[in-house]
């Protein structure tokens, strides 16, 4: 299966990482900078930062993941909101300065609280701020990720509110999808018209186990199909750690 693939690199092992890229024409997609082991650390995110940019490659494909962990921009609490969005802030200027096409941030909704009222409040809100986000870095996608939603409307709803905006897309985690009630075909064609990047690996169909592609259950060979019946040309991050499931998830795509 030929694909735009990317992956996430080990600074410790950039290398060999590097050479993998440039074998299947892969990009990177930086998960260091959502840790707060790094961003809190300004010297080790400024050395991360350079020595990225110091790398002899292009880094106009690559993609960087957003602060994710108890992230509340939407909080009540002022504090609260205001330190999430001072992070989000963070992982976009960061992004910008790596020369990245674009950043992915999570919904950070609770899942299984589907009230009408925390819903609404979230597209609406949710919505104003990411089109703030936007216009202050027009240079940058920014991909809003599904995890554990349990339906992809809200997401439709959330993309009819900002309002035909060019740099914010969809990223549809596939492997995600499989986890709810195993129907990631349904949330493939929902996201369809806004879609803008992927994540995948393998799971036992039970938990987001993150394995290496073909070492757990998914049905690859349907993901294959709609991707080239629908003929996607999105970026798709094969998510899982480590220079071996790299590396073994490019070979079991490629020989689909």
């Amino acid at each position: 299966m030929k694909c735009n693939w990317t992956v996430i690199p080990d600074i410790n092992d950039i290398d060999k990482f590097i050479s993998l890229c440039n074998e299947y024409d892969a990009a990177f997609e930086y998960n260091d900078f959502f840790d707060p082991q790094v961003y809190e650390d300004e010297k080790e995110t400024e050395r991360r930062i350079d020595f990225y940019m110091n790398l002899d490659r292009d880094r106009s494909k690559d993609t960087l993941h957003g602060v994710f962990y108890d992230i509340a921009a939407l909080s009540n609490d002022s504090k609260i909101r205001a330190y999430s969005r001072d992070l989000m802030d963070k992982s976009m200027k960061t992004a910008e300065r790596l020369g990245c096409k674009g950043v992915v941030f999570h919904t950070s909704l609770i899942a299984g609280l589907n009230s009408d009222s925390y819903v609404n409040g979230w597209i609406s809100g949710m919505s104003a701020y990411i089109v703030e986000l936007a216009d202050k870095y027009p240079g940058l996608d920014i991909y809003m990720e599904n995890t554990f939603e349990r339906y992809p409307e809200l997401f439709l709803r959330f993309m009819e509110k900002i309002g035909g905006r060019k740099n914010i897309k969809l990223c549809l985690d596939y492997s995600h999808a499989t986890l709810i009630d195993n129907r990631p075909d349904e949330w493939f064609k929902a996201f369809l018209p806004y879609l803008g990047h992927m994540h995948l690996n393998d799971n036992d169909l039970k938990a987001d186990l993150h394995l290496a592609a073909g070492d757990g259950k998914m049905d690859f060979l349907l993901f294959k199909e709609l991707m080239e019946k629908n003929h996607v040309d999105v970026r798709v991050l094969l998510e899982v750690n480590g220079i071996d499931k790299a590396k073994r998830s490019l070979e079991y795509m490629a020989s689909l």
